[in-house]
């Protein structure tokens, strides 16, 4: 009885969820955002490849970006930014700086185009995040787009190419943020699980989201030690 009255708990807060995030998806992208696409290349045995894309609840990013403060200095880019909800959040929020966000899989990259061509101040790339530069940009977000080899392939990427200090929003990252610690450079400025928000069950399972910053001087500095 008690596993039946929770799977009835998550089935009613799936459906307020869903609805409250369609009501803001189509106030500001005229469209549903909510639908799932698949990935194009995921190897979860090898622990190589990307995962799909699947929108955040617009309840979970209020939670994560309440520990970052974006000012008009800032420029922020999602990496792998499906269809956009991110980015559909932050113009929901009035976010003051330029909003980028870079997408491999064709389907959901094309969405995430087309609704922001209204926005001048949203710019969405379809292409390879390893592809571009990461330097001009101060606010990075990262929904777990990589399986871990990746992820680690990535960060060692972009590492190479900042002169500047970085912040990093990564959400979902229990199967890769550990990759993270210790490694010179990199300082955990937050961390919390999320399973639950005002009542209302956001996952089946606690997913974890962690707020890091880079600075390539300290990576400099402990290089030479």
């Amino acid at each position: 009885m008690k596993k039946f009255f929770k799977r009835v708990y998550w089935k009613i807060c799936s459906i307020i969820l869903r609805l409250m995030d369609e009501a803001s998806d189509k106030r500001i992208c005229g469209q549903s955002l909510v639908k799932y696409v698949k990935s194009v290349y995921r190897d979860d045995a090898n622990g190589v490849g990307m995962t799909g894309s699947q929108s955040t609840h617009y309840i979970i990013l209020k939670r994560i970006f309440s520990h970052v403060t974006i000012t008009e200095k800032d420029s922020f880019m999602d990496i792998g930014c499906g269809k956009g909800r991110v980015l559909a959040f932050l113009l929901k929020k009035h976010a003051p700086c330029k909003i980028s966000g870079i997408e491999i899989n064709e389907i959901s990259g094309k969405v995430a185009q087309e609704w922001t061509k209204k926005y001048e101040q949203v710019n969405v790339t379809l292409g390879d995040a390893f592809e571009i530069d990461y330097d001009s940009y101060t606010i990075l977000f990262m929904g777990r787009p990589f399986l871990p080899k990746t992820f680690l392939q990535f960060i060692e990427h972009f590492e190479s190419g900042l002169t500047h200090p970085i912040t990093l929003i990564y959400w979902v990252d229990q199967q890769s943020g550990y990759l993270l610690k210790d490694r010179p450079g990199w300082e955990k400025q937050f961390r919390e699980k999320l399973s639950t928000i005002h009542g209302l069950k956001v996952a089946q399972t606690p997913q974890g989201y962690s707020v890091w910053t880079y600075d390539p001087a300290l990576r400099a500095e402990a290089q030479k030690q």
